[in-house]
């Protein structure tokens, strides 16, 4: 497993735009388009409300790349 700075990095060599993370600092991805990282955020939004710990009490933040 990475660190979040060697996800970054590599990242950032790839082309990755944009990263999905939530407020606690977790990073959830990197995609390329916005309209991707739309529907990842959706997705893990749904997933989040279904997860008996978190009850959608997560957020999630779309950040461009640095």
């Amino acid at each position: 497993m990475m660190s979040r700075a060697e996800a970054e990095a590599y990242g950032k060599r790839i082309g990755v735009r944009y990263y999905l993370r939530n407020t606690e600092g977790g990073l959830y991805g990197g995609y390329t388009t916005l309209e991707a990282v739309q529907e990842a955020k959706e997705r893990f939004e749904k997933e989040d409300k279904k997860n008996q710990r978190t009850k959608g009490k997560t957020k999630f933040i779309i950040t461009e790349a640095k």
